[in-house]
């Protein structure tokens, strides 16, 4: 037992919804709406995908863990890091195999996201805006990965999902980075604010944030599609904005953590939002309220910061 909560720690079981989310346009749109096992095995392969790579992070970055975060399953020898590399890779190896079951093109390209993920963590997550645009495009893709699974093609309207979300994980990136600033600087990490300046770096990501809510209704205007998928995107607009204000005028760490709930809050609603163009209003809601509801909780009883 004392194992499974280590790895449950590890893998930041509270954030499941996030690949999920980026996930489900691609696939619903590529499936005309239709729930089928394709569409649940490829949000099965998303998430294990998704935990895998946060198990790599930590491997990655145990020497750091263990001067700021000792209490961390690797630092405080919960877990080995023989554990942790043998579990990640093979399930990073699994999802290969279930990718290329559902499709050659969706196995190659869990390829291509395995390889982003490990880069991301070994290392560009400490080089500054390479890290801020590597992570979020292997969460944009994921839109890609749900089509190609799904039904080997990629509709036209999965790209708009595609920039939509990986335009805001960007945004969200280099806002939350601001919660770690005072570490990142003492352990000699470079984050996007870090490199770019704090000014610069909160343009970027306001710059990137408004330009995913101008893609994400773009195919309202464009293709003709129903509005009601953009009361989403309002929401996530509203989210996004509430909570990223403060650290617009006072960027400290308390006021970056802060931008990153929000952020999630709004990752939910937003990533998800083009499934609307699928199914009803009333049918997205039974998919992303529970997915919110869900992962609000988990972060309140845990009380773990992310």
């Amino acid at each position: 037992m004392n194992t499974l909560k280590a790895y449950l720690e590890l893998i930041r079981y509270p954030l499941f919804a996030i690949p999920i989310a980026a996930t489900l346009p691609g696939a619903l749109i590529a499936s005309e709406g239709t729930w089928n096992w394709r569409v649940g095995l490829t949000l099965l392969i998303a998430l294990l995908g998704y935990f895998a790579g946060m198990m790599k992070n930590d491997y990655f970055h145990r020497e750091q863990d263990a001067l700021v975060n000792p209490d961390r399953p690797l630092p405080s020898h919960r877990l080995t890091p023989r554990q942790v590399l043998i579990t990640a890779s093979t399930t990073y190896i699994i999802c290969v195999i279930l990718g290329f079951t559902l499709h050659i093109k969706a196995g190659l390209l869990v390829i291509a996201l395995v390889m982003i993920s490990h880069s991301y963590n070994a290392f560009f997550k400490e080089r500054g805006i390479l890290g801020s645009l590597s992570l979020p495009l292997g969460i944009g893709l994921l839109n890609i990965f749900g089509a190609l699974a799904v039904s080997g093609g990629v509709p036209r309207l999965v790209w708009y999902a595609f920039a939509a979300t990986t335009l805001y994980d960007c945004g969200t990136h280099i806002t939350t980075t601001f919660k770690d600033l005072e570490r990142d600087e003492k352990l000699g990490i470079t984050t996007t604010p870090l490199q770019l300046g704090i000014k610069p770096a909160l343009v970027c990501a306001a710059a990137s944030t408004i330009l995913s809510f101008i893609v994400a209704v773009l195919p309202h205007w464009l293709e003709g599609v129903s509005w009601h998928y953009t009361l989403w995107v309002v929401f996530a607009l509203l989210a996004t904005s509430i909570t990223r204000l403060p650290l617009y005028l006072n960027p400290t760490e308390k006021n970056g953590y802060r931008a990153l709930k929000g952020s999630m809050i709004g990752a939910i609603t937003f990533f998800p939002c083009l499934i609307g163009v699928q199914i009803s209003l009333w049918g997205s809601a039974l998919v992303i309220l529970p997915l919110l509801l869900v992962t609000l909780t988990l972060l309140e009883v845990t009380k773990r910061e992310v």
